[in-house]
């Protein structure tokens, strides 16, 4: 096995790290994406209804349709800024990523050829 320098070691562990960030970006935006489903279909079943309850403390308590609408809409525009608020920083991540990778190539290829 080849030993690699510590530049090489350090850029290595920054890549894991970043893999792993990158990982756990790609999982936060497909729970952002399930939400936003849950959201919609929860607007669909209260569409054509005339009395709408929610459950507080396991109860059904009866809730003002406009409210809830009203909510879910909010809820939805959150979603949607923390989505593209994930995106970004994916996005920028992937081109940090990149970069580290061809890096360490680079370094790897380097250490070789001195070798």
């Amino acid at each position: 096995m080849v030993e690699l320098s510590n530049e090489a070691q350090e850029l290595l562990l920054k890549v894991q790290t970043q893999n792993q960030q990158l990982q756990e970006l790609i999982a936060q935006k497909q729970n952002m994406e399930v939400q936003r489903m849950e959201i919609e279909e929860a607007e669909k079943e209260i569409k054509d209804k005339e009395e709408i309850y929610r459950e507080v403390a396991g109860l059904l308590i009866k809730t003002d349709k406009k409210k809830v609408e009203q909510e879910l809409e909010e809820e939805k525009e959150v979603i949607s800024v923390r989505k593209k608020q994930i995106e970004e920083r994916e996005e920028q991540l992937k081109k940090e990523l990149e970069e580290n990778q061809r890096k360490l190539m680079n370094s790897i290829q380097g250490f070789r050829q001195a070798g």
